[in-house]
């Protein structure tokens, strides 16, 4: 028995809040958490609409049943099974789902701000780091910091973006060991980050949101 693949083609789908059109100042793509629908992760955005906005939420490509009952359903950005090819598809997806939205509004003069939540976070950066987007703010909220972008080749672009990290207090899968160990991987790398505290759990709090947006 051994192993072989094959290319093919796989549509994806994504939501957005706002109209595409040249009126766009500001672009946020919002890659959402493990076991998550990118149709509901985006309604936590929707005080970001005002007009000039776009939000475009992105789905992991590879969906499944949740609890016994298989009513719900989420999705995933990767696994430990063929994690690397499930990276390289999720990039090759973000950038072609990012040059059809610079398409549709007709230019790429935006303040573009890339959110991770929870597993989003790893794919947020490991998108950021593998093309040649120029994003304004990474906001890596309830998520982490893949070691594999944290590498001497890649601190020049680390310079160029504002990185957001964004924690909650009452975050149960985020222990406050895990927060101090991360917090000390990102200062040993010497990396120039803000952090965001505030006072719930392992969730995107709107409010949370806007006074964080209000700073960029």
């Amino acid at each position: 028995m051994f192993k072989r693949k094959i290319v093919v083609n796989k549509k994806a789908r994504y939501y957005q809040i706002g109209d595409a059109n040249k009126d766009v100042s500001t672009l946020w793509v919002v890659l959402h958490g493990y076991a998550m629908l990118s149709e509901f992760f985006i309604k936590k955005f929707k005080k970001l609409d005002d007009g000039n906005t776009l939000i475009i939420a992105p789905e992991g490509l590879n969906r499944f049943y949740i609890g016994e009952s298989f009513q719900r359903v989420g999705a995933s950005w990767m696994t430990k099974e063929e994690r690397e090819s499930d990276i390289e598809e999720n990039i090759n997806y973000l950038n072609a789902l990012i040059e059809n939205v610079f398409k549709e509004i007709g230019h790429e003069n935006v303040q573009l701000n890339v959110l991770g939540f929870s597993q989003g976070g790893a794919t947020a950066c490991r998108w950021v780091f593998s093309s040649k987007i120029k994003v304004d703010n990474l906001i890596l909220w309830a998520g982490d910091i893949p070691k594999d972008t944290l590498t001497q080749e890649n601190k020049a672009k680390w310079k160029t973006i504002k990185t957001h990290l964004v924690m909650g207090k009452k975050d149960h899968l985020i222990p406050e060991e895990m927060k101090a160990m991360f917090v000390n991987l990102v200062s040993q790398y010497e990396l120039d980050y803000k952090l965001t505290e505030y006072d719930g759990d392992h969730r995107i709090y709107p409010e949370v949101l806007v006074r964080l947006a209000e700073t960029f």
